[in-house]
């Protein structure tokens, strides 16, 4: 059974915090909670990494561990109590994933119930492809990637920070809803405090 939670911002609010938590409550304790880095070039020197292992530890979690899936053994990702994709670039996120060969490897830990969170880009990459995103922003494929498919762990689709995004770009509900019409898909757009918890592809919107 997969357990999957989705949200814009990492544990932004209590209850994504909790639902978290709560998705791990089995799992053993001593184990370490995994934070993926590679949607970021800068890995695990960048901020935003740092910051979320800090978070980590400040709730409690005796483990975490920031992960690269260049460079890191592929055994630590395997004994993962819980995984976390955190936020950056998709494109950046679902290259490095397929170009090391951890993305076979992250997804069949999914798909046994390992607990996955997503945070934005890591969200997005748990779906079935990129398409939306190669269709409103194909700038942001620097790698020019003809496969795009996704770790396909769900068959839900994220559009993270819709609320912040719709105020930068009043035509996004447009370039969004064409885009379904065109591929007979359905997007689920959440705001910042938003999430998503999934379990057995089923979804279940909170905030």
């Amino acid at each position: 059974m997969t357990s999957i939670l989705l949200s814009s911002r990492a544990f932004v609010t209590d209850l994504i915090t909790h639902t978290f938590f709560e998705l791990m409550a089995d799992g053993n304790k001593n184990r370490p909670v995994v934070i993926i880095v590679n949607s970021v070039k800068e890995g695990k020197q960048h901020p935003k990494m740092i910051a979320l292992k800090n978070t980590l530890i400040q709730k409690d979690v005796l483990r975490p561990i920031l992960f690269d899936v260049y460079h890191d053994d592929v055994a630590v990702l395997k004994q993962a109590a819980a995984i976390i994709l955190n936020g950056g670039y998709e494109f950046f996120l679902l290259h490095s994933l397929k170009e090391s060969g951890m993305g076979q490897v992250l997804r069949t830990l999914i798909l046994k119930g390992v607990p996955t969170y997503g945070i934005s880009a890591g969200a997005i990459v748990l779906g079935p492809d990129l398409g939306l995103y190669q269709a409103i922003y194909p700038e942001d494929n620097l790698f020019h990637d003809k496969d795009i498919s996704g770790l396909h762990v769900t068959d839900i689709r994220i559009y993270p920070h819709y609320d912040q995004h719709f105020v930068q770009d009043p035509t996004l509900a447009e370039k969004i809803s064409k885009w379904e019409t065109a591929t007979h898909n359905h997007v689920i757009r959440i705001a910042n405090d938003e999430g998503v918890v999934i379990s057995d592809n089923a979804a279940r919107r909170f905030k």
